[in-house]
């Protein structure tokens, strides 16, 4: 699958056919412009607004109070990328919006619309990636809960297009009864594993900035009745005893250290004849034949976790959540915590036993921050901890037993699905 340049008269295809049409502005200023009038087209209510009634221009404005030419050059925009239909002057839904761009519809990826206006944002780092190849985890940084929300609407869109497929390749042994999805978010994916074999059930195991908006979308989707939603840290807090783990698109967000942790924490609690479900990316082989996989592989590494560029960093700044504080001491780089609850207390008292970074209050000064800053920086006994840390976890990861994990669930009665 591609997109690009698409002529739609005989002058046109004659003109692309000589070589007279400047693709790269096409290229530079219309695929930028079609996303961002989606966009708009969501964010200023204009699809819902034309959900039971096609509209002029200015009804249009006044009904959304917006500036009248500008509206207009907006739907004529739409229109002309299929998102909206014109006839004597009056705008309607295309099929295509229909389906996809008001709540509710069959395949609605409004959600993905609003979402995409932060990914916007993480595209601005994309020279930086190929400078340094220090990516953007947004998961660490992202702190405004209405784009959280986004986010959770959109992975929950995203995932009816995996449902059934999802669904047909994972076994389940006789007998089950429950799954734990594991960053399951809105909970979907397990969901409806579990309406396929009754009487399972699913738990999803998520951060609480995800399942702060997962049960309404739940309720919303009409699978709230099949799952229970808990918050906890996939490294660190218990996982359920289960029939069926189901890690789905998230395995992509972890270092292959914590990825061979968290396999091996399900492992103990997987029931026998258990199955493990891993629903993830997969990234093109270097030398393999060019395709659309390659623009969806750089933006994921675009979003790669700080693993990516820590190695560079001569201190961290963190909250002392497990993930960051792993991935910085594996790379050598002391650490200033500042934590506000969950596990990050205990992870910063434990940086600071190991004389590898500093504990301050998350309420502290801007001078205190500094100061903290400073002596890290200016003490070598603190990246010299951190990189006896780091070595210690390189030795570990070294013994990884990841494909060991797998071959011994996988014997059990080859309950291991993929995608």
């Amino acid at each position: 699958m591609n997109f690009g340049v698409i002529p739609e008269t005989f002058l046109e295809r004659v003109a692309l056919w000589r070589r007279l049409v400047p693709i790269p502005i096409l290229d530079l200023l219309f695929g930028p412009l079609k996303a961002r009038t989606i966009m708009a087209g969501v964010r200023l209510g204009v699809f819902e607004a034309l959900r039971d009634q096609s509209r002029t221009a200015a009804e249009l404005a006044d009904a959304l109070r917006l500036d009248r030419v500008a509206i207009e050059l907006l739907l004529r925009a739409l229109t002309h990328v299929q998102y909206l239909e014109e006839r004597k002057a009056r705008y309607g839904l295309s099929p295509l919006a229909r389906r996809t761009m008001v709540a509710g519809a069959p395949t609605e990826l409004a959600g993905y619309a609003r979402w995409n206006e932060t990914q916007w944002r993480l595209l601005d780092q994309l020279e930086t990636l190929a400078r340094t190849g220090r990516g953007v985890d947004f998961h660490e940084t992202l702190r405004d809960q209405q784009a959280w929300g986004h986010y959770q609407k959109a992975m929950l869109e995203v995932a009816r297009f995996d449902a059934a497929t999802l669904v047909r390749l994972t076994p389940i042994p006789a007998g089950a009864t429950r799954l734990i999805d594991l960053a399951g978010g809105h909970g979907l994916l397990g969901a409806a594993i579990c309406r396929r074999r009754p009487p399972m059930r699913s738990t999803v195991i998520d951060l609480p900035q995800a399942l702060e908006h997962s049960r309404a979308l739940a309720r919303e989707a009409g699978h709230s009745d099949l799952v229970d939603y808990r918050e906890g840290d996939l490294l660190n807090d218990p996982l359920e005893e289960s029939d069926v783990a189901l890690l789905a698109n998230i395995l992509h967000h972890f270092c292959p250290t914590q990825v061979t942790a968290l396999l091996g924490r399900v492992r103990d609690v997987l029931r026998p004849g258990g199955t493990v479900a891993i629903w993830e990316l997969e990234s093109p082989r270097s030398g393999s034949r060019v395709d659309h996989g390659d623009l969806v592989a750089l933006f994921f590494r675009l979003s790669a976790p700080h693993n990516q560029l820590l190695p560079d960093a001569a201190a961290v700044v963190t909250h002392a959540g497990h993930g960051t504080v792993i991935r910085s001491l594996a790379a050598g780089a002391p650490l200033l915590c500042m934590p506000m609850g969950r596990d990050q207390n205990d992870n910063a008292a434990r940086v600071v036993a190991r004389g590898a970074g500093l504990r301050l209050s998350p309420k502290s000064s801007i001078k205190s921050i500094r100061n903290g800053v400073l002596e890290i920086l200016e003490s070598p006994r603190y990246r010299e901890k951190a990189r006896e840390m780091g070595k210690m976890i390189a030795k570990d990861a070294s013994n990884s037993s990841v494909t060991q994990i797998l071959e011994e669930v996988a014997a059990t009665r080859d309950n291991v699905a993929h995608g």
